[in-house]
C-alpha cells in the first residue's frame, strides 16, 4: 500500500516554522519535499539552538529546531542574487506538484514568483503562499512572527488570567495552527486537481487560521454583544476546574468538575470528607460562586500527591485529570513511548551530532509503509542530487554555479551566534532547570549507543 502522497514532488522555499512545518507533515505523507534555502542569507533556526549547547566549527548544520523541522526532506541551496539561481529556482518549481512559500508577497513579486507567472511554468500547478496576514489586504505587506500574528487573531486578547493583561503563549501557537489548514488546503487543492486537472492559488493567512480556532469569542461578540474577559485556567461554569499543585519542582495536575458525581469521587482520592460535607459546594452552581476559595481549599491537598499518580487515580474514579508533563516527562513517557511516537534519526558524520528521538506523526496510516527516515539536511546536502537527477543538470553546470556562487555549502557570510552557558539561561530565567544527565538517559531510553560529542 503507497503512502497517501508517494508520487508528490513539494518544492518548499519556507523559513522556521508556519512553512517548514507544513512541508514536513506533506513528507510523512510520503511526498517527495526539496528544501530550497539561502547559502547567504541562512535561516535563523540554523545559526541557534545547537546542540549540546555547542556551535561547534559548522555552527549551521547543528541547529537543533532546524532538525526538528525538516526531517526526511532534501536540501538544495540558492542565492537567487546570483545569476542563473532564479532561472533553477523557475526550473525546480515547473518539475514540482506543489510549490509552497511563506515570504511576504512583495518578495514574491520582486521575483516574478506569482501565480500567474507560475502557471506559466506549469498550468497545474499548486501555489501556497503562507504569510502573516494574507496575500491580499491592507496588512498583507506586514513582516510577520508568531507573537504579531497570535495577537491580532485575537487568541491572545482572550488568553491570561482575571483582572491581568493579554498573554501569549510560551510556542509561536498560530505558525503550528497555519502549518495542519496549509496541509488540509494542500491536500485538497492536489485532490481538485487529480479531478479536474487545475491548479490552485492557495492564500493561506497565519492569523486567520488561529482566529478560525477560537470561533466562541467571535460569535459571542457578533450575537451578544459581549467581548471576552480572561479567566485564566478556570471554566466558565465548571469549578473545581484548572491547575493545582502537586509534590515537587513545578509539578502541576489538571482537574475538571463538571458532576455532582464527579465531584464526590474527587473528595474521595483526597480524602476530603469536610470538603464534601460542606454546604457551599453541594452543587455546581455553588462551587461556581466559590471557585477561588475551593480551588485553594484544593490547593491544600493536593501538594501531597505526585501528579502523576494523583492524574491516575482520578481517573480510575471517572474524574477527568492530568498529569501536566514538561519537556523531559513527554520524552520519556510510557504512553509515547508505547505509540512509538519519538523516532531516533541518525544524522549527517559533518553535523557531528549523536542520534536523537525526534517527535513523529501524531496520526498513523493502517497498513501503509513507515516513512523512509532521515536527518533534515546539511546546508546544501542535495545540491548535486536534485540539479542532476531533477533537472538534469552535467558537473559542469553545478562547477559554473557553484564558482559563480549561486550554490553553496556554507554560508557566504558566516556570523555565528554565541551560546549562553546554561547556567546564565536558569539565572535569567530563561530555563527552569538543567539536567546534566540527560545524554544518558536519552541513550538508555531509546537504546542508542552514541557518545558524547
Amino acid at each position: 500500500m503507497p503512502l497517501p502522497l508517494q508520487s508528490v514532488r513539494v518544492l518548499e522555499m519556507g523559513q522556521l516554522i508556519a512553512v517548514p512545518h507544513a512541508a514536513k507533515m506533506l513528507a510523512d505523507m510520503g511526498a517527495q519535499v526539496i528544501r530550497v534555502e539561502s547559502h547567504a542569507r541562512l535561516e535563523g533556526y540554523r545559526a541557534s539552538a545547537f546542540y549540546d549547547n555547542d556551535p561547534g566549527e559548522a555552527y549551521w548544520n547543528r541547529g537543533a529546531n532546524f532538525y526538528e523541522q525538516n526531517r526526511n526532506k532534501l536540501g538544495v541551496t540558492l542565492d537567487l542574487s546570483k545569476p542563473g539561481a532564479l532561472d533553477t529556482l523557475r526550473d525546480l518549481i515547473a518539475a514540482s506538484d506543489v510549490f509552497i512559500e511563506n515570504f511576504t508577497p512583495r518578495v514574491m513579486r520582486n521575483f516574478s514568483l506569482e501565480y500567474d507567472d507560475l502557471r506559466a511554468l506549469r498550468p497545474d500547478i499548486v501555489f501556497v503562499s503562507s504569510t502573516g496576514y494574507g496575500f491580499t489586504g491592507p496588512w498583507s505587506a506586514f513582516g510577520a512572527i508568531g507573537p504579531t500574528t497570535e495577537a491580532a487573531s485575537g487568541l491572545c486578547h482572550s488568553t491570561g488570567y482575571e483582572d491581568g493583561p493579554p498573554e501569549l503563549a510560551e510556542m509561536p501557537y498560530t505558525d503550528y495552527t497555519a502549518a495542519e489548514h496549509t496541509v488540509f488546503a494542500i491536500v485538497a487543492a492536489l485532490a481538485h486537481r487529480a479531478r479536474t486537472g487545475r491548479g490552485q492559488f492557495v492564500d493561506v493567512s497565519q492569523a486567520q487560521a488561529a482566529s478560525a480556532t477560537a470561533p466562541e469569542t467571535l460569535m459571542d461578540y457578533t450575537v451578544n454583544g459581549r467581548i471576552t474577559r480572561r479567566i485564566g485556567n478556570r471554566h466558565r461554569y465548571m469549578a473545581p476546574h484548572g491547575i493545582y499543585p502537586c509534590d515537587g519542582l513545578d509539578a502541576w495536575v489538571a482537574i475538571a468538575v463538571s458532576t455532582d458525581e464527579e465531584w464526590a469521587a474527587l473528595c474521595g482520592v483526597l480524602d476530603a470528607d469536610a470538603l464534601r460535607g460542606d454546604e457551599r459546594y453541594t452543587d455546581a452552581a455553588s462551587r461556581w460562586r466559590r471557585r477561588v476559595g475551593l480551588d485553594e481549599a484544593l490547593a491544600a491537598l493536593t501538594r501531597g500527591w505526585g501528579h502523576r499518580e494523583l492524574a491516575d487515580r482520578l481517573q480510575e474514579v471517572g474524574v477527568p485529570a492530568g498529569a501536566v508533563l514538561n519537556n523531559a516527562e513527554l520524552l520519556f513517557d510510557p504512553h509515547l513511548t508505547s505509540r512509538a511516537f519519538y523516532e531516533v534519526l541518525e544524522h549527517h558524520p559533518e553535523a557531528d551530532m549523536p542520534p536523537l528521538p525526534y517527535s513523529s506523526r501524531p496520526w498513523k496510516f493502517a497498513g501503509a509503509p513507515a516513512v523512509p527516515r532521515h536527518a533534515a539536511p546539511l546546508l546544501g546536502e542535495h545540491n548535486s542530487y536534485v540539479l542532476k537527477e531533477v533537472l538534469g543538470m552535467c558537473g559542469a553546470d553545478l562547477s559554473a554555479m557553484e564558482s559563480e556562487g549561486a550554490i553553496g555549502n556554507e554560508p557566504t557570510r558566516p556570523s555565528p551566534t554565541p551560546p549562553v552557558p546554561v547556567e546564565e539561561q536558569a539565572r535569567q530565567g530563561r530555563i527552569l532547570a538543567h539536567d546534566p544527565d540527560h545524554k544518558r538517559r536519552v541513550r538508555k531510553h531509546y537504546g542508542v549507543a552514541a557518545t558524547d560529542t
